[in-house]
């Protein structure tokens, strides 16, 4: 997540970095709260591993696995981009 929000500082500087972090925070306490509140991702998951999303800023996905009453948080992915590179990046989680 820190180098997520480096880039965000990078291109849209520190107020809207720490707004979109603020985000995150806010959605992942929630998410601790009720794990199943994210949408799975039915496209990209697998039998063993159902990955899951919650949306942050309408731009943004915070992609997690539940194991064994753990929430694994995967990452943080800007939907304008290359949907192929999403499916590179999960393949390496299953």
């Amino acid at each position: 997540m820190k180098a997520t929000l480096r880039n965000i500082k990078k291109n849209f500087g520190d107020s809207v970095a720490r707004e979109i972090r603020q985000e995150i925070e806010s959605q992942t306490s929630m998410l601790s709260l009720q794990p199943m509140m994210g949408k799975e991702d039915v496209e990209h998951s697998s039998d063993d591993r159902r990955f899951r999303y919650i949306i942050v800023k309408r731009r943004s996905r915070i992609y997690y696995l539940l194991e064994d009453h753990t929430i694994h948080v995967l990452l943080v992915w800007d939907v304008r981009q290359d949907i192929q590179q999403l499916k590179q990046v999960l393949e390496k989680f299953k």
